[in-house]
């Protein structure tokens, strides 16, 4: 086992007394919290149960958030991961896309609203989205879901979404990957769940901001609200936004049709931890697809998942020691070396070697880089760009370890280092989420939540989260029943 495993564990911890009292007691505030967080509306005169992320400013229904709300709502109350599934599908393109935002009517407080889109013509009835997805969690959740439900429960849930699940990944498939490589392209940062991560940074330089219409950065500048509801040093830049919206404009000129999309975007990736996903989010929907006796469907999405596997496993850079996220914008095949926590996500995929394994595990081991007191830190501590504070540029986020955790465990039964560390990194997470209470993100270093400051909920991201309390909730299961 690598030295740099060999970390104190934190202090302070998130459980001075039992363990078990403690867990129960969080497991009822993570309650609340989902309660809190559920917002009812009726559109197109059928009523709608949607998890909101945060109702401080994230008001909306978010692609990838509510499919890991759906996994911690299942073991709380079935009914509810059903319906958050539902909700979440009730949108899809007739192409079929399911965006990373279905609005809710009548709510302003984020920025982009609805109409800055222009997707009219693709809404089903009343039901209005964004124009972009998010990474593919929407199966791996369906999947989940399915198997944690009561007996004979999910059947009814089950006929509903698979239909809408199967006509996304073909989507995907598509229009993100025409050349068939096993590697999916995203257009956007949002599309990423990573928003302003430093992944970006040299792809940025492609997006020429006196290219960016005037009146989309005027608009940006009048209207963006996140760094007036949130601390502005903690938020993506000005410049980054000015470049999100620019993109939006752009293919809202194209029509939304992806088939110019990706090949005119000036910023286009083929993302480690979207394919990663991909391939994960394959292996759940063949599974699902097997378990109610339909192998012949399933066959073709277990195809899809090994030929992504076998292309992560090919995008490894032996001299920087890690995956690498491919620059492929206006025919471009760029790689691109930045030092964040999506090089880990192959382990989920169960695209890292034999030979790549041990390598990884020494990197995502080392305290000075991935393994603080708080792992894992969205960049590693010792790059240059690590900013303690600012949205993906740094913190430790709730949604990505336990992606990490997943992806540890996969490789458990050949790696006892792979095992210990993800057994360790569901304790810490826990252990963070549990001093501090349900924040976007958390300090890497402390695992805090306000760092040094007034005890403000704005301080560190936005308070009352849904995810991180549906994540604290599935990481309780997986520590009660390992022990």
């Amino acid at each position: 086992m690598s030295d740099h495993y060999k970390t104190p564990k934190p202090s302070n911890s998130g459980f001075p007394q039992s363990r078990e009292q403690k867990l129960l007691e969080m497991l009822k505030v993570a309650d609340h919290a989902l309660k809190h967080n559920l917002y009812v509306t009726t559109l197109n005169e059928k009523t709608y149960k949607r998890t909101v992320p945060s109702k401080e400013f994230y008001v909306h229904q978010w692609n990838w958030d509510s499919a890991a709300v759906a996994m911690g709502l299942v073991h709380l109350n079935p009914e509810r991961a059903y319906d958050e599934l539902r909700a979440l599908v009730s949108g899809q393109w007739n192409n079929g896309l399911i965006a990373h935002i279905t609005y809710n009517p009548g709510e302003t407080r984020y920025y982009p609203q609805a109409g800055k889109w222009h997707t009219e013509q693709f809404r089903r009835g009343e039901i209005v989205t964004s124009g972009i997805t998010q990474p593919p969690l929407l199966s791996i959740a369906v999947d989940y879901v399915y198997k944690h439900s009561p007996d004979g429960a999910a059947g009814d849930f089950l006929d509903e979404v698979l239909p809408a699940v199967m006509k996304y990944h073909d989507y995907l498939k598509r229009y993100r990957d025409p050349e068939d490589g096993g590697l999916l392209t995203i257009v956007h940062p949002w599309e990423s769940g990573t928003d302003n991560s430093p992944r970006w940074d040299s792809s940025y330089t492609h997006i020429n901001l006196n290219d960016v219409p005037q009146a989309v950065r005027e608009d940006v500048d009048a209207n963006r609200t996140d760094d007036k509801l949130g601390k502005a040093s903690h938020r993506p830049t000005q410049e980054d936004y000015y470049r999100f919206m620019g993109l939006v404009a752009l293919f809202a000129k194209l029509g939304w049709d992806y088939e110019k999309i990706v090949t005119q975007s000036p910023f286009a990736i083929k993302d480690i931890l979207f394919s990663s996903l991909w391939a994960r989010a394959n292996e759940a929907l063949a599974d699902t697809l097997t378990r109610v006796g339909r192998t012949d469907e399933a066959a073709k999405y277990h195809k899809w998942a090994q030929q992504t596997q076998e292309a992560l496993a090919h995008t490894w850079d032996e001299e920087h020691q890690q995956y690498c996220d491919i620059d492929v914008a206006q025919g471009r095949r760029e790689p691109i070396i930045e030092p964040t926590n999506a090089m880990f996500l192959p382990l989920l995929a169960g695209a890292v070697t034999d030979e790549q394994l041990p390598k990884v595990l020494t990197r995502l081991s080392d305290p000075e880089q991935f393994w603080p007191a708080y792992p894992v830190p969205s960049i590693a501590l010792n790059s240059p760009k690590f900013e303690l504070t600012r949205y993906w540029r740094g913190p430790t986020w709730p949604i990505t370890n336990l992606l990490i955790i997943e992806g540890l465990m996969r490789y458990a039964p050949q790696s006892a280092q792979a095992r210990q560390m993800g057994e360790e990194l569901v304790d810490r997470t826990l252990d963070m989420i549990a001093k501090n209470g349900f924040y976007e993100y958390y300090d890497p270093t402390k695992g805090e939540a306000r760092p040094g400051r007034e005890d403000n909920a704005r301080q560190f991201g936005f308070a009352t989260f849904s995810w991180p309390a549906a994540i604290f909730i599935q990481l309780a299961e997986q520590y009660r029943k390992a022990r």
